[in-house]
């Protein structure tokens, strides 16, 4: 008996043995990599990299929140209240003063200590990584200096315009180094602004021209060459605002003739540096693209308020130039070159309107906007396409809008120019696009040149028998629209342009209409019957050589 529990345990611990080696070659199969065969290094290199990465991914889809504390506190609060705690110095000296507590000379040193305690603490807090806080209390030491040698200048006089006037440049350089130094765009608006009011805190006897309009531009290079440098956005265009405003208050102030052209000068040194750093900046940055246009339109409204018309033409010239130059240099960069055609493109328009009178040059501008469109089509730039459609429709609608009043005019040459251009347009239009939209073009540009063509004809025909009778009138309108039917219809059938074919028939019936509708009351019968006989033929002869050709 005892004998056979032994055999039974033996069989179950043998059973249990055998569960186990099971499960254990099953725990081995799942968790043993694959063989090597059949994954290239690479791909185990890859699929080894994976679970990072989706770590990585997973951990940048989670947001952190947005610390409120930290943004209101540490960033805003003491941009606002350093302002609140100048305004209480002044007030603090103002009363100081009132009640006899502090003479002028102990409020012109304790206004430049108090800047000294700012700059200082401002700088152990930033090293301290309190960089808001310690970037506020430098930037704030800057207007405290000016204002300071402001009130020891004009308030107290304690101190000549000269004097003055080198110390705020010395404090405006300090600010420049410190916007560098602490890496601070803050401090570099600070020191803008302030550097650009200090000729107005300035008294002088005999103001110099010279010597403010170089200040203003001279400091505008500094703050751009840092904005640049330093990749600053904002101070980069508020430098270039704040260079204009400066300049068009002082010209609103003074408007003497001497002074308009350093304004002319400074506001072309401007525009020069702009297009410097937009051509040699390695990236295309869309602010200094559009801050350059901006530049151009403001340019020109100076140029018109302060050179005359001849000097102001040769700056465009010399401007279409440069940029027909910065075109051609800048080819190997899609992106820059684009924008050089568009500044181009602007710089035309401008020479064209200063070159020429309305009236007169309008075609240019026709062939200006076809120009344009070609460019746009070929580097396919949906801006430029935009510009060329503006250019083209304005100036073309103008000349249309004008009347013809002689055969042998002006508007009659522009009338041609246009209806030229529209085959232009269509023939650009085919080349620069796909095959599927070719009839769109061919179609739509037929029916428009087909429609200004019978417009055309009948103003020119109008114009040429005003001396006419009535009768004599419809009459050479009437074979001035069969001509142009059979003009269109021979175009057609020359299968150089097939769609004519059509337009020469839709003339024909839009001839057969006014014959019926409009003309037959002031056409004698025998006339009348002529004219019926000859549309009539035409039309039949047009119909066969529509079975000829089939």
């Amino acid at each position: 008996m005892e004998k056979e529990r032994i055999e039974e345990l033996e069989r179950k611990i043998s059973s249990l043995e055998e569960d186990v080696a099971k499960l254990k070659s099953l725990l081995y199969k799942t968790n043993s990599p694959r063989p090597a065969v059949h994954a290239p290094p690479k791909q185990r290199q890859e699929t080894a990299k994976r679970p990072a990465q989706t770590v990585a991914k997973s951990s940048q889809a989670i947001e952190e929140p947005v610390d409120w504390e930290k943004v209101l506190f540490q960033t805003w609060l003491p941009r606002i209240f350093i302002f609140v705690f100048i305004i209480g110095v002044l007030w603090g000296f103002k009363a100081a003063s009132d009640y006899g507590l502090m003479n002028e000379k102990a409020k012109v040193v304790l206004g430049f200590v108090v800047s000294i305690g700012f700059a200082v603490t401002g700088h152990f807090q930033i090293k301290k990584s309190r960089l808001v806080l310690g970037q506020v209390l430098v930037g704030g030491a800057i207007p405290i200096l000016m204002l300071t040698t402001f009130a020891m200048h004009s308030l107290y006089h304690l101190a000549g315009p000269m004097l003055a006037f080198m110390l705020n440049a010395t404090w405006i350089i300090l600010g420049i180094a410190a916007t560098v130094f602490y890496r601070s765009q803050a401090l570099g608006i600070i020191s803008a602004v302030g550097g650009v009011l200090v000729p107005f805190l300035i008294e002088s006897n005999s103001p110099n021209a010279l010597v403010f309009i170089g200040y203003e531009t001279f400091l505008y290079i500094a703050f751009l060459y840092v904005a640049v440098k330093q990749k600053y956005s904002i101070l980069y265009v508020l430098s270039a605002v704040l260079l204009n405003l400066t300049l068009l208050i002082y010209y609103s102030f003074v408007g003497d003739n001497d002074v308009k052209e350093l304004l002319g000068m400074a506001i072309l040194i401007q525009h020069l540096c702009l297009l410097s750093s937009f051509f040699l900046s390695k990236s295309v940055l869309q602010i200094y693209a559009f801050t350059l246009l901006s530049s151009l339109a403001v340019t020109y409204g100076w140029l018109l308020a302060v050179f005359n018309d001849g000097t102001t033409t040769l700056v465009l010239l010399a401007l279409v130039i440069i940029y027909a130059l910065g075109a051609y240099a800048a080819r190997s960069s899609k992106e820059k070159f684009e924008f050089f055609i568009t500044y181009l493109i602007v710089a035309v328009a401008f020479f064209i309107h200063q070159l020429v009178d309305l009236r007169e040059g309008v075609i240019l501008y026709v062939i200006q906007g076809l120009a344009v469109y070609y460019i746009a089509m070929t580097y396919k730039n949906l801006l430029h396409q935009l510009f060329s459609y503006t250019i083209y429709i304005l100036s073309a609608t103008y000349i249309l809008v004008t009347p013809i009043e002689e055969v042998l005019s002006l508007p009659t040459l522009n009338w041609l120019i246009v209806l030229a251009s529209i085959l232009v347009f269509i023939w650009i239009s085919i080349q620069k696009t796909e095959e599927d939209e070719h009839d769109t073009f061919k179609i739509g540009g037929s029916v428009i040149f087909s429609i200004l063509s019978l417009i055309f004809a009948t103003e020119v025909t109008v114009a040429g028998t005003t001396d006419l009778s009535a009768n004599i009138q419809t009459l050479i309108m009437t074979a001035v629209w069969l001509v142009l039917s059979i003009a269109a219809f021979i175009i057609g059938s020359l299968k150089t342009f097939k769609t004519s074919t059509y337009v020469g028939v839709g003339i024909l019936f839009l001839t057969l209409f006014k014959l019926v509708l409009y003309d037959l009351p002031f056409i004698p019968m025998a006339i009348r019957a002529l004219l019926f006989i000859v549309l009539g033929a035409i039309g039949l002869i047009i119909s066969r050589l529509f079975y000829k050709k089939k």
